[in-house]
């Protein structure tokens, strides 16, 4: 009799057998998802975290009340070094999960890694061939051309509407455009991105590959397209939601399968953001329906604790970071929901509507199978402004737009106080929402505000009684009735620092730069000092942000 444990290899040999006979023009290969009964010997602890988490990962862990402990530890080397020695090549792992991945090139192989000693149990995730991977010379793209919709005539160029949907320019205007925000954009690839010139502007912070094969810069321009709705800084033609944020590119999807293993490939990817401090995620990639069809999810399942990617995008939140996914593109389809990661507790699923504010046929539907809210939040998904793989501006439909747009709003409003714990920024982006009080499974929480959500934001900044010295900045009042800005022992030339002012509604009212000198006259009229009981100093400097709110008095 075969054991029980060997039942499902030996079935799913059978099955391989019956589906691709023995006349098969490649070879078969497979991954199994093993399951470890704990991490090994580890020559790492909780107490230095220096050794498995950057610098920033650690200050925002401590921002974000995140306590380090046994699931950030990574794996014994001894495992994969055992695994390997097993019959099994390890393609990816989760220190979060305590599973190592394996390729094999015979299904039944993995009964010599299952029955290793620190094994639990094993799960079959993929089967396929090996294709052939060829890498080849892309030449940079020239700017020539021509965009495929109208010309524009505003400083956001092709995206004022979306920007006004949201009530979002004042803020932008403020100068809130995500500025010391870290932000990690996990998807299909990023085809082009190097050698696009329209993306010179683009703060990188690095990339990095998770799926075995390919290039990221050559697998598919989906990711192109999710970056440019909230990187691109082209005052006049397109302006993204956050521009003065950092991006850390990473790619998990496969594209030549859709399998279960691509979970695992963008487990292991938010892992590694939560490894660098990225404070924000956003993800446009679902999956409800498999190459292997016994692999498909259910809507009974659709209650963010079955589905791998799910289970690690709650457990990101947890981590300290900010989770925004598409909510999925299947309301015109019959699956109909969300498709995990969406369902996730505590992340931000992202329908679409258009600029009209009216939801697109296609934005999957709520609720959970538990009853919860789906999706979130809705944002421009239909006819959203993108950059693809040709460098030309154009139109994009999906909630895989809506959800980076989003993204980018949100971490610009962090932006303005970066202090705020997630859970706070998550709370006042939903009650700026259109339907807040009644929301449902299709708008879920509705169209966030986010002159609204500024002005909450901004009122929690302590007060400065009409003075301030602090951090290099010297702000206080002038005899003539104006103010003076000044710097105190500035790091760089004076010209690489500016400010703006802000009514105490947030309105901008004026912008300064500094020139040669390290101080800056601003005169204040009557009726500034007789509509505003304070204003905002935007501070800005080569690499950070600040707001001073101060008393101004009469």
């Amino acid at each position: 009799m075969i054991p029980l444990k060997y039942l499902f290899v030996f079935l799913l040999s059978l099955f391989t057998l019956f589906s691709f006979g023995q006349t098969s023009p490649q070879p078969q290969y497979y991954k199994f998802r093993v399951y470890l009964k704990d991490k090994g010997n580890t020559p790492h602890s909780p107490d230095n975290p220096g050794a498995f988490l950057s610098g920033r990962a650690i200050e925002r862990k401590k921002k974000e009340k995140v306590e380090i402990d046994e699931s950030d530890l990574p794996i014994s080397p001894d495992y994969f070094t055992l695994a390997e020695n097993a019959g099994g090549k390890v393609v990816t792992h989760s220190k979060w999960f305590a599973t190592l991945v394996v390729e094999v090139s015979d299904s039944m192989r993995i009964g010599n890694i299952e029955s290793l000693s620190f094994v639990d149990s094993v799960k079959y995730i993929w089967r396929g061939n090996k294709p052939f991977q060829r890498s080849e010379a892309r030449p940079r793209l020239s700017p020539v051309g021509r965009d495929v919709i109208a010309d524009a005539d505003t400083e956001y160029g092709f995206t004022a509407a979306q920007f006004r949907m949201h009530n979002a320019v004042v803020m932008a205007d403020a100068g809130f455009r995500g500025k010391g925000m870290l932000i990690g954009v996990i998807d299909a690839g990023f085809t082009n991105f190097d050698v696009i010139p329209r993306f010179e502007s683009v703060r990188l912070g690095g990339y990095m590959d998770f799926v075995p094969g390919g290039n990221i810069f050559a697998s598919s321009d989906h990711g192109t397209k999710v970056l440019s709705t909230m990187a691109t800084d082209l005052p006049g033609l397109m302006m993204g939601s956050a521009p003065e944020a950092t991006y850390w590119l990473l790619r998990s999807e496969d594209t030549t399968s859709e399998f279960p293993v691509e979970e695992d490939y963008w487990v292991r990817a938010i892992e590694f953001a939560d490894s660098l401090g990225v404070d924000v995620i956003n993800t446009s990639l679902g999956y409800n329906s498999f190459d292997d069809k016994s692999l498909n999810y259910t809507h009974a399942l659709l209650n963010g604790n079955v589905s791998l990617m799910s289970q690690a995008a709650g457990k990101a939140y947890e981590k300290g970071m900010l989770i925004v996914v598409s909510a999925g593109n299947e309301g015109n389809k019959p699956w109909q929901k969300t498709t995990p990661p969406a369902d996730a507790k505590n992340v931000l699923a992202v329908g679409a509507v258009g600029t009209d504010s009216i939801i697109a046929s296609f934005s999957s539907h709520g609720l959970t199978a538990d009853g919860r809210i789906k999706p979130d939040l809705v944002s421009v998904g239909k006819k959203t402004v993108t950059i693809g793989r040709d460098g030309l501006v154009g139109e994009t439909n999906g909630t895989s737009l809506s959800s980076p747009f989003l993204a980018g709003l949100i971490a610009s409003l962090w932006s303005a106080t970066p202090s705020l714990h997630r859970s706070e920024v998550l709370d006042i982006v939903k009650r700026s929402s259109d339907r807040y009080a009644n929301p449902d499974s299709v708008y879920g929480y509705g169209i966030p505000d986010f002159y609204r959500a500024m002005n909450e934001v901004l009122g929690k900044l302590e007060i400065y009684p009409q003075k301030v010295a602090d951090n290099g900045w010297i702000i206080h009042p002038d005899p003539s009735g104006g103010y003076m800005v000044g710097l105190s022992d500035p790091a760089f030339s004076p010209a690489s620092y500016s400010f703006r002012i802000l009514d105490e509604s947030g309105y901008l009212l004026s912008a300064y730069r500094f020139k040669k000198d390290n101080t800056q006259f601003v005169p204040l009229p009557d009726n500034i000092r007789k509509n505003n009981r304070f204003l905002y100093f935007v501070t800005e400097e080569p690499f950070k942000q600040g707001v001073y709110k101060v008393e101004i008095g009469l």
